[in-house]
């Protein structure tokens, strides 16, 4: 194996990796030890994106579990990571109060500040590495993210029934100025698309996303930027949405990942192919999800152009309409 850093061999990443191989991880170790002085608590600190929940942290629960059965896992994190959470195998949720993403945090502190009792014994991960705990285990712990159907009614009051088929868009990441690179699609071709595919092609189009900075005016748009919490906006993808088109994010990974069984295309737009789901290299545990994975030329989203994702979206619409027995299947607008 061979590690680069700008044209040069990275010393310090292949002697951490031979470590691994011989030693095993920090995370191996850990559990070896705990598994040794029959340690069950595990305490974790989590301040990173939504979409490496399921990518990095759920697959180390669930190794957890498996090695260890009977354990406990706690977990401080953030606000807006909460709900997300609520998907997950964590026994007690934290949250931080005033904390922002890229903090530190350190779970020792945040619990006495908090007046939170931990166990003298607990296992604490303070800043989890998925990335390198994972490495060469990613499918032997495929993540899996439940659902309640209780929360299915969440979608309810904020999208009405409709005759056609409803299409999903996370317009923008959100996230991009944490990464060195461009994940984001353009406007003005999101745009294109949308006019592709107008109402009188028996098309609704969803807007997901937490704000709402371009404004988007096609008749049949309903935008629920800023108008859902996570567990709504999963609701409304679950319950409502036949075919979903987003970016690399936490989004496209939540939809991927969550075991539930249910007609979903997924159509993602990518810079660069050696991250998110199709690192992660495992199937979803929704058997009834069919997966498009779209890369642009020179790993740049912007390189893919407004033609070679309609013709992935009118593909999948010809699908859907064949499976629900729409007499007109929906084309492209000319």
């Amino acid at each position: 194996m061979k590690f680069r850093t700008r044209g040069r061999f990275n010393v310090k990443r292949w002697s951490r990796a031979l470590v691994d191989r011989v030693r095993g991880t920090p995370f191996d170790r850990a559990l070896r030890a705990a598994r040794r002085v029959g340690r069950r608590e595990f305490v974790f600190g989590w301040n990173r994106g939504l979409g490496d929940i399921a990518l990095g942290l759920v697959p180390l629960f669930a190794r957890i579990r498996a090695e260890l059965p009977g354990s406990r896992i706690t977990l401080f994190t953030r606000a807006d990571l909460a709900a997300p959470f609520q998907l997950t195998e964590v026994d007690v949720l934290h949250v931080v109060p005033a904390l922002e993403r890229g903090a530190p945090l350190d779970p020792a502190a945040a619990a006495a500040s908090m007046a939170v009792p931990l166990p003298a014994d607990a296992v604490v991960f303070a800043d989890p590495d998925p990335t390198r705990w994972l490495d060469g285990r990613r499918r032997e712990f495929a993540p899996r993210l439940r659902w309640n159907a209780e929360w299915n009614a969440k979608a309810e009051d904020l999208v009405p029934g409709f005759d056609g088929i409803t299409i999903g868009a996370h317009v923008n990441s959100e996230t991009a100025r944490y990464y060195g690179y461009v994940k984001d699609w353009p406007e003005t071709a999101w745009r294109q698309l949308f006019a592709r595919f107008p109402d009188t092609r028996s098309v609704r189009w969803l807007l997901f996303g937490n704000a709402a900075p371009a404004q988007f005016t096609q008749p049949n748009i309903v935008d629920l930027r800023g108008r859902t919490d996570f567990l709504a906006l999963l609701a409304v993808l679950r319950t409502r949405c036949r075919i979903l088109v987003a970016p690399d994010s936490g989004v496209l990974t939540a939809a991927y990942y969550l075991d539930q069984a249910f007609p979903l295309e997924v159509i993602s737009l990518w810079s660069d192919p050696r991250q998110g789901v199709l690192k992660q290299d495992c199937p979803s545990p929704n058997p009834e999800l069919r997966h498009l994975a779209l890369a642009g030329r020179d790993e740049d989203v912007r390189n893919l152009s407004v033609d070679e994702v309609g013709v992935a979206v009118a593909a999948a619409l010809a699908r859907c309409a064949h499976a629900t027995g729409t007499e007109r299947e929906p084309t492209i607008a000319s």
